[in-house]
């Protein structure tokens, strides 16, 4: 199920931003939206076959121990996602985003993240980005954690 499907099936509001494809942080500024507000997202296969998709703020430097603390696994257990993995749940390298429902992906956000307001995140594609309230990020997860997972 795609981002934008998930969320119209949540019922949630949102705009579609279609852009210029992007692959890495900094092609960000192809979009021509502010990265003050967006939420970046990491994407890892964990252990145990599931996987993890980390929303943080786009300026946020992470914490990796943290973010192996609150998915209960070592640091060294983190392993980014492959593009097989994530065409699995409707997405690619560029466009990946915490908009997520699939029963086998977990959702962690910083905990600054829910209250954030309108927010600018990876719809899918390369060439999209979502637009839409912060709260609906662990609104639609079928598994989020909140946790201080960046440099405070």
């Amino acid at each position: 199920m795609s981002v934008v499907q998930t969320l119209l099936d949540a019922g949630i509001p949102h705009v579609v931003h279609e852009h210029p494809p992007i692959r890495t942080e900094a092609d960000l500024h192809l979009t021509g939206l502010p990265f003050e507000t967006a939420v970046k997202t990491l994407a890892f296969e964990l252990p145990d076959g599931r996987l993890a998709l980390v929303g943080v703020p786009g300026p946020a430097k992470v914490l990796y121990g943290a973010i192996a603390q609150a998915l209960g696994v070592s640091r060294s257990a983190l392993r980014p996602a492959s593009e097989e993995r994530l065409a699995a749940i409707g997405m690619e390298p560029g466009g990946v985003g915490p908009i997520c429902a699939f029963d086998d992906v977990v959702v962690l956000v910083d905990d600054c993240v829910p209250g954030m307001g309108a927010i600018y995140c990876g719809g899918g594609t390369s060439t999209t980005t979502v637009e839409v309230d912060a709260a609906a990020i662990t609104r639609v997860a079928a598994h989020p954690i909140v946790g201080a997972i960046v440099k405070p």
